[in-house]
């Protein structure tokens, strides 16, 4: 069941903010034009789903290090640090895990075959132009791994020449780069970045010989290049390929006497070739692509390698019916390649899928329709769905609702696994439902939305001895899980400055159906019931000050210990010096607060585990950053 009141009250704030800011003014464009929500171009309205995009230009306000800063600022969106810049940290999307959001780079999916899922830390946020989010299932659009929702985001292409140096605390230097050049038929855009931090000590060291003092620095080095032809008779051309290499240091605590000599080197790429040719109604295209990403760690005396290979083709055709009914549909075929340090019993897997979706709108009433089938080799095939309806009760207000299905396929980890993998695992399942209104006037944009996402065949760990191993754990698919909740997005004008403001609710429960459960809900690990944030910004002729403050409450822990709610404030500034050149700057943690951003381990003197004993992440103490751009 929904919370009622929690309902009204997040309806109520969008209703009464819209009212009363009946007369001022907002940068806010009602016509962004998204294409991640349902494979074709449509305004945010019209996909009937919770959408946020972040441009460039917002990029460049924040002044953020990192696509993970830029992501926390959205409604629904957590993110969990083990440290700082570069360090592992879990995103939490309406409260489910890094594993069940599908990441895409430029719409290629991307990520780890072993883990599941695309770490971002490392992902350099000079190479990015734009992100699109989309929260609730997107399965019958996109597949395994899209139960919470899709982050696509989508590579450099700027409109001119620039240069930009950052420096900063922990010794924090940043170079990076654009240019863009074209011709009646060609376009080149070219981007390019290097950055690199000494960091700082990232698991907590408060107890004699738990951990060696050291700082866990890194680095990332970037390319990328998007290039379009085209040509009248057969259509358009592009290529898009983006690399990043560098090395992260980390504390391990299973080697917490010698973290010093932790480190992973990564390498990632991807590169898609793609092809575009309208013909009358319909439209055609094509996309081919290659994506790495690979990480070698090395510890004392050991080392390991998780690499994964894709190979993605993509067909996707549009069939404009009318001016109110849109059909699209299309194939997909991916292949995952991993190569690892540990035997696996395989290392190859095929997926194959179809999908058709329909789009009616006839400015009343609107309604999409997609159904998908999948099919993954040793796992099985999934069918899904997205049913939504909605209807204008102004032009520029839409009420919204939907239902939806997913799946996640079980992992090479989960399946494969030396010594702990289970081959009859079958896909993870949901069922998502969504209640949304979204109100844009030149004055204030507001989209609120209550959801409850149902998990089911949750893959967890269980006792499975065997006669060599009687201590031996191994994935099941034994879990149920139940996410609600609701949240609110708003952006208005007052007084000359420009406010945006969101909070969540979100309800995260373990179902337990055994009939000898003192209770059947229990609070999921790991996340924050409340997240709010309210940002405000003012401009003078050419400087351009944000202040932005950001609360989230307590977590539960899978230790005895709490991790306790904070309050973060941040202050970005921007000067314009003159036309092509500008002043940046950026205060992270403006008060130097203390607080815990994950949990760490229970650990003792010896190294043995004991559940008393609770160790955490450092947080990111006060930090400054000022920077120097040039267009030209």
């Amino acid at each position: 069941m929904y919370h009622k009141s929690t309902l009204g009250l997040a309806l109520g704030l969008a209703l009464s903010s819209s009212h009363a800011l009946a007369n001022e003014p907002v940068n806010n464009d009602i016509e962004t034009i998204v294409v991640t929500a349902n494979k074709l171009e449509q305004s945010i309205d019209q996909t009937l789903a919770s959408v946020q995009v972040i441009g460039r230009a917002e990029i460049e306000q924040l002044n953020v290090r990192d696509v993970l800063s830029l992501l926390e600022t959205q409604a629904g969106i957590q993110v969990n640090r083990n440290g700082g810049q570069g360090q592992n940290a879990s995103l939490f999307v309406r409260g489910l895990e890094s594993r069940y959001s599908l990441i895409l780079v430029d719409g290629v999916r991307v990520g780890s075959a072993t883990l599941g899922y695309k770490s971002l830390s490392t992902m350099p946020l000079n190479a990015v132009e734009r992100i699109e989010v989309v929260k609730g299932s997107r399965a019958a659009q996109y597949g395994s791994d899209a139960l919470a929702g899709v982050i696509n985001i989508i590579t450099r292409k700027a409109q001119g020449h620039s240069i930009a140096f950052t420096s900063g605390s922990d010794s924090y230097a940043s170079l990076e780069g654009t240019s863009r050049f074209s011709t009646e038929h060609v376009d080149v855009a070219l981007n390019a970045g290097y950055e690199r931090t000494v960091g700082f000590d990232v698991l907590e060291n408060d107890v004699t010989n738990f951990a060696d003092p050291d700082q866990d620095g890194y680095d990332n080095f970037n390319l990328g290049v998007n290039l379009t032809h085209n040509n009248e008779a057969l259509g358009q051309f592009g290529l898009v390929a983006q690399y990043s290499t560098g090395e992260v240091e980390f504390d391990n605590y299973y080697d917490y006497q010698e973290s010093t000599a932790d480190k992973t080197e990564y390498e990632n790429y991807h590169v898609n070739a793609n092809w575009f040719k309208a013909v009358g109604a319909f439209s055609h295209k094509v996309d081919a692509s290659f994506s790495q990403d690979q990480d070698d760690s090395f510890g004392t005396g050991d080392s390991s390698r998780f690499a994964t290979e894709r190979v993605q083709l993509d067909y996707l055709s549009t069939y404009d019916f009318s001016d109110r009914i849109d059909f699209n549909g299309g194939l997909n075929w991916h292949q995952d390649k991993i190569d690892v340090t540990n035997n696996y019993d395989a290392t190859r897997r095929d997926a194959y899928a179809v999908f058709v979706g329909a789009f009616y709108d006839d400015e009343t009433f609107l309604a999409n329709l997609a159904v998908r089938h999948d099919d993954y080799e040793d796992v099985g095939s999934e069918q899904t769905y997205n049913l939504a309806g909605g209807y204008y009760l102004h032009e520029n207000a839409v009420l919204r609702l939907s239902q939806s299905t997913g799946f996640k396929a079980p992992t090479f980890n989960d399946l494969y696994y030396p010594g702990s993998g289970n081959a009859a695992l079958e896909a993870e399942t949901s069922l998502n439902r969504e209640l949304g209104l979204r109100v844009d006037f030149d004055n204030v944009s507001v989209d609120v939305a209550v959801f409850r996402n149902e998990l089911t065949n949750k893959i967890a760990w269980a006792p499975a001895p065997t006669a060599d191993n009687p201590w031996r754990w191994s994935p099941f698919n034994i879990d149920e899980a139940r996410y609600e909740g609701v949240e609110l997005t708003t952006q208005f004008a007052f007084w000359g400055f420009n406010n945006a403001f969101n909070v969540s609710y979100i309800d995260a429960q373990k179902v337990d159906n055994s009939p000898d459960a003192l209770t059947r809900y229990s609070d999921l690990p790991f996340v924050s019931n409340e997240n709010v944030r309210y940002s405000i910004a003012k401009q003078w002729h050419g400087l351009d000050v944000t202040l932005s403050v950001a609360y989230q409450s307590e977590q539960k822990s899978t230790l005895i210990t709490k991790i306790p709610s904070h309050t973060i404030w941040d202050l970005a500034a921007n000067y314009q010096i003159q036309q092509q050149l500008t002043v940046t700057a950026r205060v992270e943690n403006l008060f130097d607060k203390e607080y815990i951003p994950s949990q760490g381990y229970g650990v003792d003197n010896n190294g043995d585990w004991v559940s008393d004993a609770f160790y955490h992440y450092n947080e990111i103490g006060r930090q400054l950053f000022v920077g120097l751009s040039y267009d030209f």
